[in-house]
C-alpha cells in the first residue's frame, strides 16, 4: 500500500480538545481494569459455550473414530478382492462382515453399501473394484488423542465446540465476563416518538448485540435527562454493583454534553478525545478506581470506540485471543484521510465477474446504515493523507 504521510508539525489544527493517542488510551484502559476487575471461571456446558472465552487448555481426551469403522450400511471387504470386478466380470467373495454405519469394520479396508451387492449362497457378488478405504471412516480421522483443541484464552466458535465435544468435553470451564451498564442519555431521546423534537434510542441495541457476542453480562439502564445531577446518582449508585459503566452520549463539547463532567465530579476524567475517527469524543475515566467510559451519542461513533478501544484493551489486557477475519483487496480508486486520526473507512464488498469489488460507503458518525451496509473496514494510520488507486489494503470483516 502507498501512503502519503502528513509531517506533523506547528501547522497541525488546534481542535475543540486534545486527542489521546490511541495506544497510549488502551494502555489506560487496561491499567484501570488490571487494579479492578480479576476475571472469574465458570464451568457451562459444551451446548452453551459459544461466545465464551476458554480457561484452560483443551486436548482431545479420546480417539474418534477409535477403530476404522463403516461410513454407510453394507459389507465389509478386503479391497484386493475386488480388484478384478466390473459388470461383464462380477466377482464372488466369500470373506465379509455384514456392518452397520458406525461400525468396526475389524480387519477389513472397505465396505459395499447393500444396494450394490447380490447375495448368493453365503457369498456375495460385486460387479465393481473398490479401493482401500472406500466407505470407510478411519481411525482419528475426527481426532486423535492428545490432539491440541482449544488453548487457554481463545474465543470459542461453533467448529470449536464440534471438536470439544469429539474430543471427549461435555462442560468446559470458560471465563466469566464482566457485568456492565449501559446508560443512554438525552433529553431528545425515546422508545415512542410523540413529538418532532424526539429520537428513537436505538444505540443500547448497537452496543448489546456487540458485547452479547463475548457473552457481556449487559444491563440497559433507562434513559436519562441532560442532567448532571441526574447522572451523577445513576453511577454511584450503581457502581458497586457493576464491573464497568458505559454512559452513552453528552461526550462532546455541547452545552448539554455532561458526561465528562459528571464523571469527574465523582471520580476523574484520564482521557477526553481519542485520535480516531468515527470515535474521537470517547471518555476514559474511573469512579471508585472502577472504569467508566462515555461513548460518543452517533452511533458509528459508539461502535467503533467499542471494537477499536474497549474490546482491544479488554482482550489484551486478560490475554483473550480474539482473531478477527481479514481480505486483501486493490482498491480502484483513492482514498483521502483525516490528518488528526486513526480512521476507520467502511466498505461494501460486492462479486461481480469472479471478481470482489470494494466500494466505499458513506463516512459520517451518525449514519447507522454504513454500519448495516459495511461488509468490514479499512483502517488508516493517523497522518495518513491519502492511500493511492491501485494500493493493496486489508479489511477488516465484520
Amino acid at each position: 500500500m502507498r501512503l502519503l504521510y502528513f509531517n506533523r508539525g506547528d501547522n497541525v489544527k488546534n481542535y475543540y480538545f486534545s486527542s489521546f493517542n490511541k495506544e497510549d488510551a488502551l494502555n489506560i484502559i487496561r491499567n484501570i481494569l488490571l487494579e479492578s476487575i480479576n476475571l472469574k471461571t465458570k464451568k457451562v456446558s459444551v451446548y452453551d459455550a459459544l461466545g465464551y472465552f476458554s480457561a484452560k487448555d483443551y486436548a482431545s481426551a479420546q480417539t474418534s473414530p477409535p477403530a476404522n469403522v463403516s461410513a454407510m450400511d453394507g459389507y465389509a471387504i478386503y479391497s484386493s478382492d475386488t480388484l478384478q470386478a466390473f459388470d461383464s466380470n462380477p466377482v464372488e467373495i466369500s470373506s465379509f462382515l455384514k456392518v452397520q454405519t458406525g461400525e468396526n469394520i475389524k480387519q477389513y479396508n472397505a465396505v459395499v453399501p447393500f444396494e450394490d451387492v447380490q447375495v448368493k449362497d453365503k457369498k456375495i457378488i460385486i460387479r465393481q473394484a473398490y479401493n482401500p478405504y472406500q466407505n470407510v471412516r478411519k481411525k482419528g480421522e475426527d481426532i486423535l488423542i492428545d490432539t491440541e483443541i482449544v488453548s487457554k484464552g481463545e474465543y470459542l466458535k461453533k467448529a470449536d465446540l464440534v471438536k470439544l465435544k469429539i474430543g471427549g468435553y461435555k462442560q468446559l470451564e470458560v471465563y466469566e465476563m464482566p457485568k456492565v451498564l449501559f446508560i443512554p442519555t438525552g433529553n431528545e431521546l425515546t422508545d415512542l416518538i410523540t413529538t418532532e423534537n424526539q429520537l428513537v434510542e436505538f444505540n443500547s441495541i448497537l452496543f448489546m448485540n456487540t458485547l452479547k457476542d463475548y457473552r457481556f453480562d449487559i444491563t440497559i439502564n433507562e434513559i436519562l435527562p441532560n442532567d448532571i445531577k441526574v447522572i451523577e446518582n445513576v453511577i454511584n449508585d450503581n457502581i458497586d454493583n457493576y464491573d464497568i459503566i458505559f454512559v452513552n452520549a453528552g461526550s462532546s463539547k455541547g452545552d448539554h454534553d455532561y458526561t465528562a463532567k459528571a464523571i469527574s465530579n465523582i471520580g476523574e476524567v484520564l482521557v477526553h478525545g481519542i485520535a480516531i475517527k468515527p470515535g474521537k469524543p470517547t471518555i476514559i475515566g474511573k469512579v471508585r478506581n472502577k472504569l467508566v467510559m462515555g461513548l460518543p451519542g452517533f452511533p458509528v461513533s459508539m461502535f467503533f470506540s467499542l471494537i477499536e478501544v474497549f474490546l482491544p484493551a479488554f482482550f489484551d489486557t486478560f490475554k483473550l485471543k480474539k482473531h478477527y477475519n481479514t481480505l486483501q483487496l486493490r482498491i480502484d480508486r483513492g482514498i483521502s484521510s483525516s490528518l488528526e486520526a486513526e480512521e476507520y473507512i467502511r466498505v461494501k464488498l460486492t462479486h461481480l465477474e469472479n471478481e470482489v469489488k470494494c466500494n466505499i460507503l458513506k463516512r459520517g458518525a451518525s449514519l447507522i446504515e454504513s454500519i448495516n451496509e459495511a461488509t468490514g473496514y479499512i483502517k488508516i494510520p493517523q497522518y495518513v493523507e491519502y492511500i493511492e488507486a491501485g494500493s493493496q489494503v486489508e479489511i477488516i470483516l465484520l
